[in-house]
């Protein structure tokens, strides 16, 4: 009986760690036997301490497992809807990172049409300029022209005017007339046929140009035709790209949402029991042996920054696209070197996820945090603050182990991109704890609670240490690394 109802209690003490629903609901009935667990945190503490109790104390915690036991076949109906809500999320989030994906793609198509119809634009301006400089030429050539043909014209006027002045009956019979012998004659007959043949020529030539010049207009006329058609082809063309712009803008939009789709179902299953650390009992028993390596560990002073070089691509509280976001990230290339943040240990560490992909939920299976990928968990005693500092989606095979010591500024593991990722960067988390004196002792009793009592999803952000609310807090890393 006594064996039956301790299992049945600490099926829903560790059901409470997790976040499950031995939560107790507002307004419930929490009396039994004369008692009040309302306080369930307390009676968990007193009931599994390591304290000798006293009689009363037994009764009471007696009394307490009776309660949790008479409980525990609502908690086991909720642990599986909780599971089956866990499977739908998953399957929502692989949809909707799917749907990400495809908006990707899509727009990727986009940018490159128009980026073609940029190129287009830019090759028909170039054909445009070379046109308008040929018009410009042809308008040159044409002021030249029409300079010369009024030249001549002016000229041959002049002789007209002067010839007609001369004449009586014909102007070269006057000039035959008056020669004094047949030679003369001769001679002078030559002259005239020499200056009617330069006449005949200069009309000619006269002709000629004015022919051109006829020419040229009609060419000036078809390239400001073609300048005409090609402005119209690059109209056609912008308005091109502004329609691509515009389905490209509306695809991001699309995108953006479903993306804050992702996130908000991952903040749900992060709420939904991705609490616990897979092998508690081990990590609680190998920080107990450590007691007095623990008690050894001296405080820092000062943060050391988590990975140099990175530059931040998402902040806390929330994504640029909506969904709740509870760290900061530090993007860099793959390999990039991690750091501990201050003097302290290694309280859990999950390895084995490869290159991840958003709503890829590889890390709970290794005792990690869904989503999370291979990971790290720190506690740390910097500026006489007890703190845990949680790196997520590092590269397989470089997760500093459990249980290690470090010291400020010692590498723990490597930039990768594991987990529910969309490219090589750290997340990292920062919880306030209270203080430092506490290290040893909160390694040694760590329920596994990979929050470390802060919540998870929406819920966390009513445990910001920013809002004045004292420990266990959310302590925002910005606040800390800057970004």
């Amino acid at each position: 009986m006594i064996k039956r109802l301790l299992k049945g209690a600490l099926s829903c003490l560790l059901a409470l760690s997790m976040g499950f629903s031995c939560v107790l609901a507002e307004g419930e009935d929490t009396t039994y036997e004369g008692y009040d667990f309302s306080d369930t945190s307390y009676w968990t503490s007193l009931c599994t301490g390591k304290d000798v109790l006293t009689s009363e104390q037994k009764a009471s915690c007696s009394a307490f497992m009776n309660y949790m036991s008479s409980r525990s076949t609502e908690l086991q109906q909720r642990i599986k809807e909780i599971e089956a809500e866990r499977a739908q999320a998953e399957k929502d989030v692989l949809a909707y990172a799917a749907q990400v994906a495809d908006y990707q793609s899509q727009a990727d198509a986009l940018n490159g049409q128009i980026a073609d119809l940029t190129s287009q634009i830019a090759e028909k301006q170039g054909q445009i300029d070379v046109l308008n400089a040929k018009v410009e030429q042809l308008e040159k050539d044409i002021e030249t022209r029409q300079a010369e043909i009024d030249a001549a014209e002016a000229k041959i006027k002049d002789r007209m005017v002067v010839q007609q002045k001369t004449m009586r009956l014909n102007k070269y019979l006057d000039v035959l007339m008056g020669a004094r012998s047949l030679d003369e004659f001769i001679r002078v007959s030559n002259a005239l046929r020499n200056v009617t043949a330069y006449d005949e020529k200069t009309m000619a030539d006269l002709s000629d140009q004015i022919d051109a010049l006829a020419a040229d207009k009609k060419e000036v006329e078809s390239t400001k035709k073609q300048v005409e058609e090609e402005q119209a082809n690059i109209e056609t063309l912008k308005q091109s790209v502004v329609d691509q712009q515009n389905e490209l803008l509306a695809l991001k939009y699309q995108a953006q949402q479903a993306e804050q789709l992702v996130q908000n179902k991952m903040a749900e299953l992060e709420a939904q029991g991705n609490t616990v650390a897979g092998d508690i009992a081990n990590i609680q028993s190998m920080m107990a042996e450590m007691q007095s390596k623990l008690n050894e560990v001296a405080a820092t002073a000062g943060w050391s920054y988590p990975v140099p070089g990175a530059h931040i691509s998402a902040g806390t509280w929330a994504y640029d696209t909506g969904g709740v976001h509870l760290g900061e990230d530090f993007a860099a290339p793959l390999g990039t070197a991690i750091y501990a943040a201050g003097n302290g240990v290694v309280l859990n560490s999950a390895d084995g996820c490869g290159y991840g992909y958003l709503g890829n939920g590889c890390g709970s299976a290794s005792g990690g945090s869904w989503g999370g990928g291979n990971q790290v968990y720190l506690l740390t005693k910097i500026n006489g603050g007890l703190y845990a500092v949680k790196y997520l989606h590092m590269l397989a095979g470089t997760p500093i182990a459990k249980g290690s010591i470090v010291t400020a500024g010692q590498q723990i593991g490597q930039v990768g991109s594991s987990g529910s990722s969309t490219g090589p960067h750290c997340h990292v988390e920062i919880f306030y704890l209270g203080d430092a004196s506490n290290f040893a002792s909160y390694a040694a009793s760590w329920n596994g609670d990979l929050s470390f009592g802060c919540g998870w999803g929406s819920a966390a952000l009513s445990r910001k240490c920013e809002s004045g609310v004292g420990a266990p807090c959310r302590y925002r890393p910005e606040a800390i690394f800057g970004g």
